[in-house]
């Protein structure tokens, strides 16, 4: 037992000894962070990576590369950077971080993050005969432009809208909501890359009769968790909704229609027998013009003029207050009881409790565009249909038909466009008419009602567009029409005063509006 005993310490240095060899080999791993590393394009990013237990770097072989060795991002090797062993697309692109290396820690910088640069990417160490590696994630990420919604308007009546963006990664995510906070689909969606692997997408939805007002867009960058949205209103007129008391009214509407009608037309008999001798003197032009004076001489017509303390702030009146366009930036203006703040409308000045009146609208080859009568106290803010229930006795333009605004639009089947409408008014026979001048026919009667309190000519505009829509001046004749020139001259618009307000007040912070002069022998398109 004591020859065992004095044997063991012996056995147990020869152990250590032979232990010592892989004493001296040091042995380390390579450490990388945990979660993903989240870049934005166009941005510098770092990836990290840390010899565990810490020890020096500097005389080993260090290297960056993607799913390929060869496939170098970086190489350190001999106390220097080798450029010859990078890929091309990232010479001059990728750089090393030197701070700690003497503690075993690495980082390499990649300037102006691209789409391309997201995935796998190895942190490689290697001294003599021992290597190690770590693998990094690298996650890259974009926020594309703001949307922006196209609407277009279908023969059936539908409406078909088309949201599109720009410069989005990963993939984004489309989502359409109502003002309510509903959600439907994407009839079509696509995603597009470009040359830099940016997304471009563009989705679109058709809105039917059942559908909201307020329709958005929104679009999600799923790795951000970030949206960009935009709204964008339907005109309330473009979904009617037929119940039974509504086809009631149709047909009422239609029986009074065709009276007012087959009287203007025995009125219209017998007025050109009157006129026959008259036709054989005259030419058909000479003719014509004839007529529009008698037109003019019998429906009284008086000077109307734009409100500007009721016009939307998306309207843009001109400086003698008879023009008015629609235009996609929004002044600033004084927030008014009187002012239309959802309908892009504006109101004539001249209010009428009793007589017969008459003016004209010079519509052009304008589209989208409703004229006519309201009361004075119509509701302004807000989209209560343009209905006479609701106090509105007005025509339309909408897409490629024509319409009286009656509790469900009626049709208006004209034989061309006009190019000049005439408003007729008499206030104590409850008539509002509406007349083409240009070949003095009637385009629709309202049926007659009972007017109480004030009535005021009204005017609005559903589309942007660099045409103008006019008030003609009262005189005889065409020579009287207000001619706008082109776009190219009506660049100089000069802010004036505040809608509705003294323009001598000078105050630079107070809200003003864009009133665009009118020049010497300009003419409405």
């Amino acid at each position: 037992m004591k020859m065992v005993s004095s044997r063991l310490p012996t056995c147990l240095l020869t152990l250590i000894l032979l232990q010592l060899p892989k004493l001296d080999s040091a042995h380390f791993d390579v450490v990388g962070p945990e979660e993903p590393i989240l870049a934005m394009v166009g941005e510098d990013v770092e990836l990290p990576c840390h010899l565990s237990p810490n020890m020096s770097a500097r005389n080993m072989e260090l290297r960056w590369f993607r799913k390929k060795v060869s496939e170098a991002v970086l190489v350190h090797r001999d106390g220097q950077l080798q450029d010859k062993d990078q890929v091309a697309e990232y010479r001059g692109r990728a750089t090393l971080v030197r701070d700690n290396l003497s503690q075993g820690r690495m980082a390499v910088r990649i300037h102006g993050i691209k789409a391309k640069d997201a995935g796998e990417y190895r942190c490689f160490f290697r001294e003599k005969e021992d290597f190690e590696e770590a693998v990094v994630q690298l996650q890259v990420a974009a926020l594309g432009s703001d949307p922006h919604v196209h609407m277009e308007v279908q023969e059936n009546g539908e409406i078909r809208l088309k949201c599109t963006s720009e410069g989005w990664y990963p993939e984004p995510q489309v989502q359409w909501r109502t003002a309510g906070g509903q959600k439907f689909p994407s009839m079509t969606e696509s995603r597009t890359p470009d040359e830099e692997g940016l997304f471009t997408v563009a989705a679109s939805v058709t809105i039917r009769n059942a559908s909201p007002v307020n329709v958005s867009c929104s679009i999600q960058n799923p790795l951000l968790g970030q949206e960009k949205e935009v709204e964008i209103s339907i005109p309330a007129p473009l979904f009617p909704r037929l119940t039974s008391w509504m086809v009631v009214t149709i047909v009422v509407v239609t029986v009074l229609g065709l009276l007012s009608i087959a009287s203007i037309f025995f009125t219209w008999r017998l007025y050109k027998e009157r006129c026959r001798e008259r036709k054989e003197k005259f030419s058909s032009k000479e003719n014509l013009l004839e007529d529009l004076k008698w037109k003019k001489a019998s429906l009284h017509a008086v000077d109307v003029t734009l409100d500007p303390d009721t016009a939307h702030p998306h309207l843009f009146l001109y400086e003698d207050s008879k023009s008015v366009r629609l235009e996609d930036s929004r002044q600033k203006a004084l927030e008014k009881p009187e002012r239309f703040d959802s309908w892009p409308c504006v109101l004539g000045r001249e209010t009428f409790t009793s007589g017969k009146h008459y003016w004209e609208v010079e519509v052009g080859d304008r589209t989208d565009w409703a004229i006519g009568v309201c009361k004075e106290n119509v509701m302004k803010k807000g989209f209560d249909p343009m209905t006479p229930e609701n106090g509105f006795w007005a025509v339309e333009l909408y897409g490629n038909g024509y319409w009286a605004l009656t509790s469900v639009r009626t049709p208006l089947p004209l034989p061309g466009p006009p190019r000049r409408v005439g408003i007729f008014l008499d206030y104590e026979s409850g008539d509002v008419s509406f007349y083409n001048m240009t070949d003095g026919s009637l385009i629709y009667s309202f049926p007659k009602t009972s007017f109480s309190g004030p009535l005021r000519p009204f005017f609005c505009l559903w589309t942007c567009g660099n045409r103008p829509l006019s008030i003609c001046p009262v005189t005889d004749g065409p020579d009287g029409v207000t001619v706008l020139a082109d776009t190219k001259d009506m660049s100089k618009e000069i802010p004036l005063s505040p809608l509705g307000d003294d323009p001598a007040t000078g105050d630079a912070d107070t809200p003003h509006s864009k009133l665009i002069p009118t020049q010497p022998g300009q003419a409405a398109s």
